[in-house]
């Protein structure tokens, strides 16, 4: 209680400063070095948690009864939140991944032919159809080899791969000859230049 003024009192409560609202002390001489008396100290532990495969960004995964510990109080629970890092090559979309890749004129007109290393360490070959021009800017699409669908993992999303077509600088008068003569079907002589 505390006087306010002649006659007018003011009347609070709050723990008590020496045993912290639990109403019991622990000597000085046996309280403990690390917890100082507490009865709690901080700790570290690995927890194991098992993540779906496709889970998508923000996905939570609870474990329960690993959080922090009191005295006479039930354990809380660990929350794992998903935090999907970006990738050099791959960009995702739910299940579908996607990706650029730059490729020069002659693979653009006969077709590509090149292998990449997938997001599970797996080396998969990426193959045009034989014949197929490819355009500036096309997308190709490969069956299943996206990322697993979240709650259906035997099930695969595809791969979209846009090829930006990579044109050389210049090209001499004899290259030039060459490609005309082998676009046209016809062979150009000086007379015809």
């Amino acid at each position: 209680m505390r006087q306010m003024g002649p006659g007018m009192y003011s009347q609070s409560t709050g723990p008590c400063d020496e045993c912290n609202g639990q109403g019991e002390q622990i000597n000085m001489e046996k309280r403990c070095k690390i917890c100082k008396g507490k009865k709690v100290k901080r700790d570290r532990k690995k927890c194991v948690v098992e993540v779906d495969k496709g889970s998508p960004n923000g996905e939570q995964f609870t474990v329960h009864g690993e959080g922090d510990c009191v005295p006479e109080v039930e354990p809380g629970d660990v929350i794992v939140v998903i935090k999907i890092r970006p990738n050099k090559i791959f960009s995702r979309k739910g299940a579908d991944l996607y990706m650029d890749r730059e490729i020069s004129l002659l693979d653009a007109l006969t077709g590509v032919n090149f292998t990449l290393m997938h997001l599970d360490g797996r080396i998969v070959r990426i193959k045009s159809e034989e014949g197929k021009c490819i355009k500036p800017n096309q997308v190709m699409t490969c069956e299943n080899l996206g990322m697993p669908f979240h709650k259906t993992p035997y099930r695969f999303g595809n791969l979209f791969i846009t090829f930006k077509i990579k044109f050389p600088d210049q090209v001499s008068q004899q290259q030039r000859d060459s490609i005309a003569g082998i676009l046209t079907g016809q062979k150009i002589s000086n007379a015809d230049r």
